[in-house]
């Protein structure tokens, strides 16, 4: 089968899975519910956390064989990494036809609008029909983004939880790392904010310490990079 799979904790990679899905006419399929491990054309759309591939997208790529694989990276405006590189070089069973670069709303920045330049991922759809293999360049990643990325989160986001947590539990169970028991994080949080996105109550709450407000007043990124 063909399809776009997505992993996503706060929308924005949904919403573009979904657009490429519907110009495609296949399915958009949630990376934690797929059920899938054969492909003809895959396109997965996924964010990227401190310039590094989230661990369910490892996992499901060394899980899954595809005759076409075209990665799609999210991210906050502030640096992609080099995490499409990385995922050709991981798993060279995949055949990677193309991948792109997306920057789209920051986690942190509510105020911050969500990605709308579509068009732009154009190529990508083209190339789908008529594939052939390409190879990604490697780009400049931070010295420090594989270093305790959880410890990094921690030091720059306080997560807590306010009095309107009723321990229904969902934080719990919707976190992809196991990362949080009864609205209190623990030490494998890595900040994705999922349980914020999903509390009912909306009891979950994020404070931004000093030394992350200093780094999102940072020149932030713009372009969409596509590799075809």
């Amino acid at each position: 089968m063909n399809a776009v799979v997505y992993y996503s904790n706060t929308g924005q990679s949904r919403a573009v899975a979904e657009y490429l899905a519907e110009r495609l006419g296949y399915r958009a399929l949630d990376m934690e519910a797929c059920g899938e491990t054969r492909f003809g054309c895959l396109l997965t759309v996924f964010p990227v956390y401190c310039q590094n591939i989230p661990e369910a997208v490892c996992g499901f790529l060394e899980t899954v064989t595809a005759d076409c694989l075209i990665p799609v990276a999210t991210f906050g405006k502030m640096s992609g990494g080099n995490v499409l590189w990385e995922i050709q070089r991981r798993y060279p069973q995949h055949t990677v036809i193309a991948g792109a670069y997306v920057p789209t709303k920051h986690s942190y920045l509510p105020d911050d609008p969500p990605f709308a330049d579509y068009p732009l991922l154009e190529p990508l759809l083209d190339k789908v029909k008529a594939p052939s293999p390409i190879r990604f360049p490697k780009l400049r990643k931070n010295l420090f983004a594989d270093a305790t990325p959880a410890l990094r989160s921690r030091l720059g986001v306080r997560l807590y939880r306010t009095e309107a947590c009723d321990g229904c539990g969902l934080c719990t169970v919707r976190c992809p790392r196991s990362a949080i028991q009864g609205g209190i994080p623990n030490r494998n949080c890595i900040r994705c904010l999922r349980c914020v996105q999903e509390c009912p109550r909306k009891a979950l709450r994020v404070k931004l310490r000093l030394p992350l407000h200093l780094y999102l007043r940072k020149k932030r990124m713009t372009e969409t990079v596509v590799y075809v």
